[in-house]
């Protein structure tokens, strides 16, 4: 095996030597002729971690990054701990001077004390963030339960001329969120149910049906159906393909998994298609992706059904690959595909009826635009059915 691995390794060389001959060069006067030799032996190894970063990144791919030793850790310790803000429930992400709320957790903390997705957060308490990575942030939120945090927040509405910027006092505490929450509404002799899902877990699809039956059980009959996907990024494939089953006859297409290096899957329906022909209104938005967004576009064109507000267009999928040294490569091995064999990768599921949701009555009262609409549009599929 290592004869092998050793041939393969000569191979690589050979092919890809000429590629390489001015970054041998540079590296061969350096060492020949560079004054400092001292300060050239301290600094190889970061010359080198830093040409591998900007080798990937000249890619233009988001999702292929190599990670130095000390950003790889950063980003483990991140994910160990969901990379969520401790006690308000909210994502962020870390930018030039600022962290931006990339997700809002649905009756969180958070939610309730009014912070929305896109949010700019600019200082915790008296402590600025420019010079602060993620993780830090995460640290500098986090505190015991029932204790307050103060953020100073920036915003824009699409029609403001300008940003505000103002203080937004939170509450920490330890929530339990559901991964599935449901609601009934009688509008006319007709129950509506609405779904909404938080979080996909190997336990989503089993406590969705346990809402429809829970619902059925209670009215009888359901007439139609709401289903929630707003808020979410990211999500199990394995998951979503699973909850999508319920919903179409055996053998339906549903995503397809293209790679370069391994064999192409096609994602087909099993079996239990017990929620299928029920008029079906799905909720998006800009945060909608991943996983969420195969199960809004298996809808789409399966069935035609409205889809709401152009999500976010992620449908790559990443290994990563450790290194010795403690560095790492997250890079991307393969594409989803719709059942139409379409990638959205930067190009969005796009709905059929866009509306936006208007975050200034959502706060003042909750009001939900997109579900009123969701609702009226239901209401006219049912006269047509």
């Amino acid at each position: 095996m290592l004869r092998k691995q050793n041939t393969i390794l000569e191979k690589f060389m050979q092919n890809h030597e000429s590629r390489y001959t001015k970054f041998t060069a540079i590296d061969q006067l350096l060492e020949s002729e560079y004054y400092d030799q001292e300060l050239l032996a301290r600094s190889t190894n970061q010359m080198v971690e830093w040409a591998l970063a900007w080798y990937v990144w000249a890619l233009d791919d988001p999702y292929t990054v190599y990670l130095k030793e000390e950003e790889n850790t950063e980003l483990t310790n991140e994910l160990e701990e969901s990379a969520w803000f401790a006690w308000i429930w909210a994502v962020i992400e870390k930018q030039n001077s600022y962290a931006l709320i990339s997700e809002v957790l649905k009756w969180s903390p958070a939610a309730q004390a009014g912070i929305l997705p896109m949010d700019r957060i600019y200082m915790v308490e008296d402590q600025t963030l420019e010079d602060l990575t993620a993780q830090e942030i995460v640290q500098l939120i986090r505190w015991e339960k029932w204790t307050e945090v103060n953020l100073f927040i920036e915003r824009q509405w699409k029609d403001w001329s300008e940003n505000v910027r103002f203080w937004i006092p939170i509450t920490r505490d330890n929530v339990s969120i559901p991964s599935v929450s449901s609601e009934l509404f009688k509008i006319w002799d007709k129950n509506m149910l609405y779904l909404e899902i938080s979080i996909i877990s190997s336990h989503t699809t089993s406590l969705l049906l346990n809402e429809f039956r829970d619902a059925t059980n209670e009215v009888g009959k359901i007439d139609w159906i709401i289903l929630d996907l707003r808020w979410n990024s990211w999500g199990y494939l394995e998951e979503a393909v699973k909850l999508l089953w319920h919903f179409f006859p055996k053998d339906t297409l549903l995503v397809k998994s293209k790679y370069k290096a391994y064999e192409d899957i096609d994602h087909l329906s099993e079996w239990r298609w017990e929620l299928w022909n029920y008029p079906i209104v799905i909720l998006v938005d800009q945060l909608t992706a991943s996983a969420w967004e195969i199960i809004a576009i298996a809808f789409q064109e399966n069935w035609k059904i409205i889809i709401w507000a152009q999500t976010f267009w992620k449908w790559s999928i990443q290994s990563v690959q450790d290194f010795t040294d403690g560095s790492s490569l997250k890079y991307t091995v393969g594409k989803r595909y719709s059942p139409n064999d379409i990638n959205i990768d930067w190009i969005w599921v796009t709905p059929d009826i866009e509306i936006e949701r208007d975050y200034e009555k959502y706060i003042a009262d909750w009001t939900d635009t997109q579900l009123d609409k969701a609702k009226e549009e239901l209401l006219k599929i049912i006269n047509n059915w």
